[in-house]
């Protein structure tokens, strides 16, 4: 399914009461973190009082009810086969949190007719601007149309890389795709996995180096996420929410103008911050 620029123009919906702003996380290549920062960030937005709405936007590869360890009866497929309603595709994870499974019946969605996808989506962005005040898009890995119009329709595109070559060389050619494609000019980069800033800083350089010298984008550095070994543990345990990597995330939403403030940290965490930094 190739949903065009106009078939999901996501900013804004005239006559909204309040303007919904949308998120799209977006990687050049699979395990960097994509999904757990999609999660992580629908988490900050929701515990700073936001209504927040996650759609996990990889068709066949849905995997964000797999990291909540929740399993929808209905999702987005469902939907747009008008087999559910909106509020049947919604699963609530708290009070402010909630999110959508894609499925994996791209398939049956490749067949729907041009002109009933464009008003789908319409429609699902009508109920999702009623209803949530941030809406992250979950995109799949690397360069698909989907992914390339999702991103360039959003507020916030934000690419996430890790300090691997590959991963840099692909979210170089990411931003450089859609910024060729679709003209966009402004991009977000948070650097995973990494040891210190210091580390992310100079992935960002290299991408950013990269970027003026054979695009017209601007590369902006929100912030960077220090690998953490119990992690992988908690995404087993289907608890992806590791308080760490949360304290990195608030900084970073901080930093793209979110309405969110970065947390304040406890004497004993200021303290371990400042000798590891030694």
């Amino acid at each position: 399914m190739n949903l065009n620029q106009q078939a999901i123009h996501l900013k804004h919906r005239e006559g909204a009461s309040e303007s919904t702003r949308y998120i799209a996380i977006a990687s050049g290549k699979g395990g960097v973190g994509k999904t757990v920062l999609s999660l992580s960030v629908g988490k900050c937005l929701a515990d700073s009082g936001k209504k927040t709405l996650i759609i996990d936007a990889d068709f066949g590869l849905s995997n964000v009810h797999l990291m909540l360890g929740i399993t929808p009866s209905k999702n987005l497929v469902h939907f747009f086969l008008g087999e559910a309603t909106f509020e049947d595709i919604v699963v609530r994870v708290n009070e402010n949190l909630s999110f959508v499974s894609s499925g994996n019946g791209i398939y049956e969605l490749v067949k729907l007719p041009k002109d009933q996808i464009l008003s789908l989506v319409k429609r699902l962005q009508e109920l999702a601007e009623d209803n949530y005040s941030y809406v992250i898009f979950d995109t799949p890995p690397g360069i698909h149309d989907d992914t390339l119009t999702v991103v360039s329709s959003v507020d916030f595109p934000l690419v996430v890389t890790t300090p691997e070559p590959t991963a840099v060389a692909d979210a170089y050619a990411l931003i450089k795709i859609i910024n060729k494609e679709n003209q966009l000019e402004k991009f977000y980069l948070v650097v995973n996995k990494v040891e210190n800033n210091h580390e992310a800083i100079k992935v960002y350089e290299s991408i950013k180096l990269l970027t003026e010298k054979y695009t017209t984008a601007t590369l902006t550095f929100v912030g960077s996420i220090r690998y953490r070994k119990n992690l992988i543990r908690k995404i087993i345990e289907q608890d992806p929410f590791e308080k760490g990597f949360i304290e990195d995330v608030y900084n970073i939403l901080a930093s793209m103008d979110t309405e969110v403030k970065p947390r304040k940290l406890s004497f004993w965490d200021s303290l371990l911050s400042r000798l590891l930094r030694r």
